[in-house]
């Protein structure tokens, strides 16, 4: 009789643990609970979600639905509040978030200032939606001191004072339609905060095994929780920008809807030279090695021929730097910056040969190939505003920030490796791809593949060493940046 009232709990059990596993808040059953008009599990959802992320745009769905609800209208104004103070005046939160503040404050017994809500909505939004949406109504009650909620209750939700009904059943229900580019770009925020919250974690396992270590797993320790603070913090820096891109108006029809997510003109770029004064800044940067050239006039600032390939930090902070090779030849022809117009490029040609590089000089290509700077100045008229990037970006799109991936570094060297050995490398790479870093002590280290998991990589690495590369390992990398390999792990484990 015992065994089976074990097995009867361990059942529960099992069930309730099953059922844990399965609350983890979902924006987009908040989203379709909210869209049916079910509010109080959209709330639910929505504040679950809060807890995790604290997006200005959950602050504002929940306060839709409390208002909707009919309840809690203070905390309906501290969400609204904190939501419109974060979109400064942009279209991240829509601009009927200020006809729920003038109902939440209405609710309150607040009712001038719910009366400058429903006017600062229906300066934004438009008469016509004001109407829509009864504001002289509840503007009218507002002056009759009305509408705003009783202390008792009825079934769970509060009456309304000066009402014989719920003032917001005669409101027909909105339904807030969102962008697809918007759902896009709100799951592509939430990645890159997981990605920066799970860091933060590791960062705080550093810090509470520290006590237990011995002073040099301390310092390894040290090491770590700075690296994965600093990772932590670039992915949060990707999050808000890319929320900081989200100028979709949910509210918007979608008629205009289709015209806002036309793609948008990104700004004309016609010169792309720097010098990075920080030499902490030099990890950052790498060679360009036969990348593609834009279409069009382009001048370059020629720096020189070199047999082998030349150590970044040849380039004393100088950025973007591309080296040309030809077929047949071991030869590498090295280039510093683009530019659309030969006075910039002039400019910067006088900076370098300030910097030393006294045989610097410039040159232009024409759909890639030369020609003299005579031709190249009668063509600036016809290219001088084509800029060297992507003329457009897709609405709400931010640049793509560096991924996490995994590496095998096949060996690395404080001078420069033959070209024989570097090409050897190359072909072994094949599709795979191949690069070569400068690393934080200065060494170049030479990189096969960029790998999802850290098995991939391992069964290749393991494949090179079989082969006599008895150097290759298993490395992880944020862009051109090395991370710790443990770090890495735990971080694709989360």
């Amino acid at each position: 009789m015992i065994w089976v009232v074990l097995l009867a709990l361990a059942a529960v059990q099992g069930i309730l643990y099953s059922q844990r596993q399965s609350v983890r808040p979902s924006r987009e059953i908040a989203m379709e609970a909210f869209g049916r008009g079910e509010y109080n599990w959209a709330l639910d959802e929505f504040e679950s979600l809060l807890e995790i992320y604290s997006f200005p745009i959950y602050k504002y769905y929940s306060a839709v639905c409390l208002v909707n609800m009919n309840s809690d209208p203070e905390k309906a104004i501290e969400y609204l509040d904190e939501a419109l103070s974060y979109s400064g005046g942009s279209e991240i939160i829509p601009d009927d978030a200020w006809f729920y503040l003038g109902r939440a404050y209405q609710l309150e017994g607040r009712f001038p200032e719910a009366a400058d809500a429903y006017d600062t909505f229906t300066e934004k939004a438009g008469r016509k939606k004001a109407r829509g949406m009864n504001v002289a109504r509840y503007l009218k009650e507002c002056r009759e001191l009305t509408g705003s909620l009783g202390p008792e209750k009825s079934s769970g939700r509060y009456a309304v004072a000066g009402s014989s009904e719920n003032v917001l059943e005669k409101q027909l229900p909105v339904r807030l339609e969102v962008p697809a580019a918007y759902d896009s770009l709100l799951s592509e925020v939430m990645k890159y905060q997981v990605m920066a919250d799970s860091l933060y974690a590791i960062a705080t396992g550093y810090r509470k095994q520290y006590d237990r270590l011995s002073p040099v797993q301390q310092r390894e320790a040290a090491a770590g929780e700075a690296k994965a603070k600093a990772l932590a913090g670039d992915y949060q820096r990707m999050a808000d920008e890319k929320f900081g891109f989200a100028g979709i108006h949910i509210s918007t029809p979608v008629s205009q809807q289709i015209d806002q997510e036309k793609p948008r003109q990104a700004p004309i770029v016609v010169s792309l030279f720097r010098v990075e004064s920080d030499p902490a800044g030099y990890g950052d940067q790498n060679i360009s090695y036969d990348p593609e050239t834009p279409a069009g006039l382009v001048y370059r600032i020629q720096v020189g021929v070199f047999s082998k390939p030349v150590d970044l930090s040849f380039f004393k902070g100088i950025t973007p730097v591309y080296g040309f090779t030809s077929p047949g030849k071991s030869s590498i022809r090295y280039y510093a910056g683009m530019f659309r117009m030969r006075k910039d490029a002039e400019k910067s040609l006088t900076v370098m040969k300030q910097m030393g590089f006294r045989d610097a000089f410039l040159t232009a290509v024409l759909d890639d190939k030369p020609v003299s700077l005579e031709r190249a100045l009668l063509m600036e008229g016809e290219w001088s505003n084509k800029s060297l990037q992507e003329t457009e970006v897709q609405a709400a799109k931010p640049s793509e920030p560096a991924t996490l991936s995994f590496r095998v570094e096949v060996t690395r060297s404080v001078k420069p490796l033959d070209e024989e050995t570097t090409g050897l490398f190359r072909t072994m790479a094949g599709n795979r791809g191949f690069d070569i870093i400068q690393a934080e002590d200065e060494s170049l280290v030479y990189l096969i593949g960029k790998f999802i998991t850290f098995e991939s990589a391992s069964e290749y690495a393991d494949l090179l060493r079989r082969n006599g590369y008895s150097e290759a390992k298993v490395v992880a990398y944020v862009g051109n940046r090395e991370i710790p390999l443990e770090t890495a792990k735990e971080l694709f484990e989360e």
